[in-house]
């Protein structure tokens, strides 16, 4: 340390020194800007936001609906070309219908092969003149022999694996010459009517 230092000096602060301004700027910007020139700023601003609502408000809109009319037009056209392609359903139904058994009809026996019996077996000898399957059991009279021919005609039946339970309800003389009307009931056998 010094010792020529006065101590008051040591002790005393120093002030505060503020700056002071000791001239004046009279710089002054001209504005150049004219009002036609603000307001066309005004106007293009005010164009962008209306633009940009119009876009997400109207355009868009337009543009899904447009959308949506598209697809609506070509799923009527699908559904056009789909009908054309259906207008003979009801015929296509009616004939799967048809060509498709019932579950009663798979029960029953199968009356092609009944009758197909009936036409080797009594038709070349009488005159078949009724023919009538139901369920399993089939009715049938014929006429235009004698008693013994018919007799033998219903045991031929009898042998067949078709036939089960025979019955002739009546033989009746037709006229004097001893022909007969006879009337034949059976039932189809257990093993042909599941298959």
């Amino acid at each position: 340390m010094k010792l020529d230092t006065d101590v008051r000096q040591l002790v005393a602060r120093k002030k505060t020194v503020y700056p002071t301004k000791r001239s004046m700027n009279l710089y002054l910007k001209v504005d150049r800007t004219t009002a036609p020139a603000t307001a066309a700023l005004y106007v293009l601003f005010a164009a962008a936001v209306l633009l940009g609502l119009a876009k997400f408000m109207i355009y868009d809109y337009w543009v899904r609906e447009q959308q949506l009319n598209s697809q609506a037009l070509a799923l009527e056209q699908r559904i056009t070309q789909q009908m054309q392609e259906l207008k003979d359903y009801d015929q296509v139904l009616e004939d799967y219908i048809r060509s498709i058994p019932t579950q009663q009809e798979q029960d029953q026996p199968d009356v092609m092969e009944l009758l197909d019996l009936i036409d080797t077996t009594i038709r070349p000898v009488a005159q078949v003149s009724q023919v009538t399957i139901e369920d399993n059991q089939v009715a049938f009279s014929f006429s235009g022999v004698t008693l013994a021919q018919a007799a033998d005609l219903v045991v031929q039946l009898e042998q067949s694996p078709l036939v089960a339970n025979i019955q002739v309800d009546t033989a009746s003389s037709t006229d004097g010459a001893r022909q007969v009307e006879v009337h034949v009931y059976f039932q189809v056998a257990q093993e042909e009517a599941a298959s």
